[in-house]
């Protein structure tokens, strides 16, 4: 057999289909679609803007709260970074507040390791009487601003709302005991609902070796946000007998009662012999 109708043959039945069965790939070439482009115009919100309506929110929040009672819960942790973690200290508070610097601590419970129930705290914890919520707003307050830089971090689409988060620091070389942080801040209502800190030295040297990290978070309590938990962990400069160095302390705020009309009498000093004015909350 001539050897060119060999080769084409052989072309022929290498081009020929396969009998295997075998899908379709229809590919469309005739639709075609454009999104024109959209130009936004709107200024995106500059950090200036947002830090003064982060104080009017925190002011605005301030200002709608004229009373309140809640439940303090004060743990102190010892050697947490030790095997053996252990509770030192629990003492639970009913706390009253109510404009414009009244103050009524009662406490409810307390234990300590090795000692008696209702033995005296070693953990001395003291409550202020302002609505204020400094240890979460200290660094945003109008007359702190010279002393800080600020930068936004992020924003984030939590639910329905936005959400930044924003970076501070001191603006001063020399001052290294005031911390710097993280906060998050709700843009529904432009308050801080949640602030990381950081400390480079530490705020008592004589007596803490240094603070690790600290987490002030706020819960909503009806139409207000409230504190919710404040938590540091911190190294002492030297040990402590039945305590150690390194500890971890916490409050945990809970059972919120805003804006009832609590009584003047409930926060009367009692005269001598006679009895503590009820804990109760006053009219609505």
């Amino acid at each position: 057999m001539p050897i060119a109708p060999v080769l084409m043959l052989a072309a022929t039945i290498a081009a020929a289909p396969s009998p295997t069965p075998g899908p379709t790939l229809a590919i469309e070439d005739t639709m075609q679609t454009e999104v024109p482009e959209v130009l936004v115009r709107a200024p995106r919100v500059t950090l200036d803007e947002i830090l003064d309506r982060v104080a009017r929110g925190e002011a605005r929040r301030e200002s709608l709260i004229t009373d309140q009672t809640f439940t303090a819960t004060v743990r102190v942790v010892r050697n947490v970074k030790g095997d053996r973690p252990e509770l030192f200290e629990e003492s639970v508070w009913r706390i009253y507040r109510k404009r414009p610097n009244r103050l009524r601590t009662v406490p409810l419970r307390r234990w300590s390791a090795g000692k008696k129930q209702g033995a005296k705290a070693e953990v001395d914890v003291e409550f202020s009487p302002g609505m204020g919520e400094r240890v979460v707003n200290f660094a945003f307050r109008p007359n702190a601003r010279r002393g800080y830089r600020y930068r936004i971090v992020g924003r984030d689409l939590v639910g329905d709302r936005v959400i930044y988060r924003i970076a501070f620091e001191t603006r001063s070389l020399l001052d290294s005991v005031s911390p710097s942080g993280l906060v998050w801040i709700d843009t529904n209502e432009f308050v801080i609902v949640r602030e990381e800190l950081e400390f480079r030295r530490s705020p008592v040297p004589v007596l803490l070796k240094g603070i690790d990290r600290m987490v002030v978070e706020r819960q909503r309590a009806g139409e207000h946000w409230v504190l919710k938990r404040v938590m540091m962990r911190g190294e002492m400069t030297l040990p402590i007998p039945k305590f150690g160095k390194s500890f971890d302390f916490a409050i945990h705020y809970d059972d919120y009662e805003l804006n009832r009309g609590l009584s003047d009498a409930l926060f009367a000093k009692p005269r001598r012999g006679a009895p503590a004015a009820p804990a109760k909350s006053g009219g609505r």
